[in-house]
């Protein structure tokens, strides 16, 4: 039996939570499929060296396209159409309009659909034709959380007649996080910012990156020596942003070191006095874990995923109130006991995640389709 996997999101130096993901996936499963599989990954580009070490039955297959764009929907879907897999596994929320019936794709949220405002035009638009696609032409449908499940079932289950079939569609097969780089048997290096609390994460209006920069303005106020460091790229409404850093009277103190290699971000999360992820909307949430597994206690949003996957071990805010946002904040610089608790709860959570777990899960969901 031959699958077909697409690697072209985990093929990245660069990588978000979503290529992460991809990235991590594509690892765990060359440990987990049998020698009597044949397994092909698709590329547009050569394999990066840490994801080019191959077992003897996988095999790489670079498919040259000259343009920057819709790599999948023509190159890709005229490789899956000419030599057909048996089974084709997209970790990326992507299906090619040409595809095997035996598509598993993975689904990692619908936020274009709940927050459209914070995605450009064309953006949102050609999401919102791949999620229906993918709804429509997938076999399968993995995604992390019950939560993400409930979404989808909500805005596409009128392409069923009987809103059943959509369900059955759909697994939940939770993500994980890096235990190799995120724990606290790695010596840490020496904290290089003082006393900060921390937020990983394109800095946009999705992510929340604002409020974030307002709520410091005020928990600043009673610790003036505190800074805030932004982890991450500008992305939409990144001008909104800007401006809150420029108004701010603490504009001194806001650091925005860019997009941190997870190597290096290790020590700046370690050290951080709370890590704060109040984001608009989220299908899963591997920064949280990756801080709860540093022993970094956690201010995130409710009313997404993130309350299913950091539980009890996490504070969580209205997103929307900068001022709940800021007393969460408040509440662990002070409360030596209470942040001593969260601690515990946040190194026990993160006990129940694991890539390898994620993969098996994955396998058991693509052996057993017939």
């Amino acid at each position: 039996m031959l699958i077909g996997i697409d690697a072209s999101h985990a093929n990245k130096i660069q990588r978000t939570g979503v290529e992460e993901y991809c990235f991590q996936i594509i690892q765990e499963l060359k440990n987990i499929i049998p020698g009597d599989y044949r397994v092909v990954l698709y590329s547009n580009l050569k394999l990066l060296p840490e994801l080019s070490g191959l077992p003897l039955n996988w095999e790489i297959k670079i498919l040259n396209w000259p343009f920057k764009k819709m790599w999948s929907q023509f190159r890709l879907a005229y490789e899956l159409w000419k030599n057909s897999p048996d089974i084709y596994l997209s970790p990326g929320q992507l299906i090619p309009f040409l595809s095997p019936k035996n598509s598993v794709v993975v689904v990692h949220d619908s936020a274009f659909e709940v927050y459209p405002m914070a995605y450009r035009f064309l953006g949102r638009q050609y999401l919102k034709w791949m999620n229906r696609l993918i709804v429509k032409k997938s076999e399968i449908i993995l995604t992390s959380t019950e939560f993400n499940k409930r979404e989808l079932l909500k805005f596409y289950n009128y392409y069923f007649s009987n809103p059943i079939d959509l369900e059955n569609k759909i697994k939940v097969v939770p993500l994980a996080y890096d235990y190799k780089k995120f724990n606290l048997e790695k010596l840490a290096e020496q904290n290089i910012y003082d006393q900060y609390i921390l937020s990983i994460g394109r800095l946009e209006e999705k992510k929340n990156t604002k409020r974030i920069i307002l709520a410091f303005n005020l928990v600043k106020k009673q610790f003036p020596d505190l800074k805030l460091i932004l982890v991450g790229k500008p992305g939409a409404g990144f001008e909104a942003v800007q401006k809150a850093i420029d108004e701010s009277v603490f504009k001194k103190d806001i650091i925005l070191p860019g997009f941190v290699m997870s190597e290096n971000l290790f020590s700046i999360l370690k050290h951080a006095q709370v890590f704060v992820f109040p984001s608009l909307y989220e299908g899963f949430g591997i920064p949280i874990l990756e801080a709860l597994a540093l022993g970094v206690p956690v201010v995130a949003s409710k009313g997404n995923a993130l309350e299913e996957v950091g539980d009890e071990a996490v504070d969580y805010v209205d997103s929307l109130s900068v001022q709940d946002i800021s007393e969460k904040i408040i509440i662990f610089l002070k409360d030596t006991n209470y942040r001593k608790q969260k601690i515990h709860l946040g190194l026990e959570q993160v006990k129940k995640y694991s890539w390898n777990q994620t993969a098996k899960l994955t396998w058991e969901v693509i052996k057993n389709i017939k």
